[in-house]
């Protein structure tokens, strides 16, 4: 004798249902995961840059002062090294320099008025 009592089937379709959604939530959290991770990298190299950026302008700055500042050359940092080229033009010095990190690479311009020792012009970015 067989019992019959309308319940053969409910256990697998709940299963898989609860299955694909604990499926789903795994995937976004890695999807998460990975975004919050490129934007991080993205961040910290953006940051890297500009600390790279400020002493870089320190020191050009100090050497413009103190008029010792080579026609090219490069400064050395524990983060990342910059490589600078000047071209005086009139009464202005334009100083493209190059900085490279671990992370990224950018070229930015500046330009001072040798007569104040100040910067009129600022460029970043200008590589493609």
């Amino acid at each position: 004798m067989s019992e019959n009592n309308h319940q053969k089937g409910f256990m697998l379709p709940l299963a898989m249902i609860l299955a694909l959604i604990l499926t789903a939530f795994v995937l976004h959290a890695v999807l998460l995961l990975d975004s919050d991770r490129n934007f991080f990298q993205a961040s910290y190299a953006a940051f890297q840059l500009q600390q790279l950026r400020e002493c870089a302008l320190a020191d050009i700055d100090e050497q413009i002062q103190k008029k010792t500042l080579p026609e090219k050359g490069s400064f050395v940092y524990d983060k990342g090294t910059i490589n600078f080229r000047t071209n005086q033009v009139g009464d202005h010095l334009e100083i493209l320099f190059t900085i490279i990190s671990a992370q990224g690479k950018e070229t930015d311009q500046i330009v001072y008025s040798l007569s104040s020792g100040r910067p009129v012009g600022w460029l970043e970015r200008t590589d493609p």
